[in-house]
């Protein structure tokens, strides 16, 4: 709303290149930031810890801080439409402040910026995020990197550009550090780089369960309340989000994998010795649950490990009641998960999904909250599932928390 009141004040088409630049680092820099590691546990820390003697109303509200995405998504929009002004301002920059050179070569820039956003928005819509998941991920990760370095190619030709309609002509370093887009680039190019300098290859332990999932152990880290590690095979090709299990032990974790793809399919079918992991373990959805005093967790699949992730946690909870939904239970993932899960809740339904026909989680789940008195639901399952049971309960006033699939 912000950038399209702009964009109808007047004269914002003839606005300076150097106030447009600006605002479109501005917006690339908030959108880099919503995804940087650190930032999303420093927030998640924050609302996880909101007093349980809070009003309900204020601790329901807190926990909606795994919407975050959203701050991403509207930023880098936002960042797209102010380039559209950095175009305006370049093609119609006066031929006598740059050189024939110079000028050449911000528009080449420009126009090759232009095709990069706007094929990191395309690839990131939601229905070719979903078919093409693989390509969306690349887009986002090496046209991402490709744009920064572009973005400061066009900051440095501007800056020179600057510097010569200035008299007298000032060192070239001082026009620099003077520009905000210079302190954003470095922000945004620091949260980019951090990560990957986190980059370790790492030992596992991997116990197979069945020939649907396999639970892999590690000891690199002992992990805060409901993260997740980001690990893969091959560095630069994909990276897949587990939720981290602490094992009984207090010492490292372990992550279920059950087969959802290609990828997880030949992670359980020839179990590693070792992968890779980048950054640091990041704070998830169920990192709120324990600001509340009674909760129902409904899962289906392999969405208990990030319940297990939970209950095996050394933070307090409150009443729990627990629905799991899942094919032979103890066949696919073994009497371990199993006691786990009844040592939470003695009376928890489990639904064997190969013996029953698939329940109605939505009439289950409302049903579970309503006898228990619970504050708040939180569902673990595949989109669709997780999609048509939040609607279904938020339809009915029931507190819902759940993963937003937006990454």
């Amino acid at each position: 709303m912000v950038v399209l009141g702009a964009l109808n004040a007047p004269g914002v088409l003839r606005l300076p290149i150097s106030t447009v630049a600006t605002a479109s680092a501005a917006n690339i820099a908030c959108a880099v930031v919503m995804r940087q590691e650190l930032v999303i546990n420093a927030l998640f820390i924050l609302f996880g810890h909101c007093p349980r003697w809070f009003p309900l109303r204020i601790r329901r509200l807190s926990a909606k801080i795994y919407h975050l995405g959203g701050v991403h998504s509207g930023a880098g929009v936002a960042a797209t439409i102010w380039f559209g002004l950095t175009n305006v301002a370049t093609f119609s920059m006066n031929p006598e402040a740059a050189s024939g050179g110079t000028l050449i070569a911000l528009w080449t820039i420009t126009i090759a910026l232009d095709i990069l956003l706007l094929s990191i928005l395309l690839m990131a819509l939601p229905a070719f995020r979903v078919r093409w998941h693989d390509c969306w991920e690349w887009s986002h990760r090496f046209c991402g990197w490709a744009a920064i370095g572009l973005f400061w190619a066009l900051f440095l030709l501007i800056s020179i550009t600057a510097k010569r309609t200035m008299s007298p002509e000032p060192h070239l370093w001082r026009v620099i550090v003077v520009s905000p887009v210079f302190w954003l680039l470095v922000l945004i190019t620091i949260c980019l780089i951090a990560p990957w300098l986190n980059l370790r290859k790492v030992p596992v332990r991997s116990e197979k369960l069945s020939n649907h999932a396999v639970r892999l152990h590690f000891t690199y880290a002992n992990v805060p309340l409901c993260s997740a590690p980001r690990l893969t095979d091959k560095p630069l090709r994909e990276w897949h989000a587990f939720a981290s299990i602490p094992e009984e032990s207090g010492k490292g974790f372990s992550v279920l994998v059950s087969k959802a793809g290609n990828w997880t399919g030949a992670i359980i079918e020839n179990p590693p010795s070792y992968l890779w992991k980048r950054g640091w373990l990041t704070r998830g959805v169920l990192n709120v649950a324990p600001i509340f005093k009674s909760m129902v967790l409904v899962a289906t699949g392999s969405g208990i490990g990030p319940v297990l992730s939970l209950l095996q946690a050394k933070r307090k909870l409150g009443f729990i009641r627990l629905l799991w939904s899942t094919k032979d239970p103890i066949k696919t993932y073994g009497q371990r998960v199993m006691d786990n899960v009844m040592a939470a809740d003695p009376n928890a339904v489990i639904i064997n999904t190969s013996v029953d026909r698939r329940p109605n989680l939505l009439e289950l789940a409302h049903g579970m909250y309503v006898d228990s008195q619970a504050e708040a639901v939180f569902v673990i399952s595949n989109p669709r599932v997780t999609r048509k049971t939040v609607y279904g309960l938020e339809s009915r006033g029931v507190p819902t928390f759940a993963p937003i699939f937006d990454s």
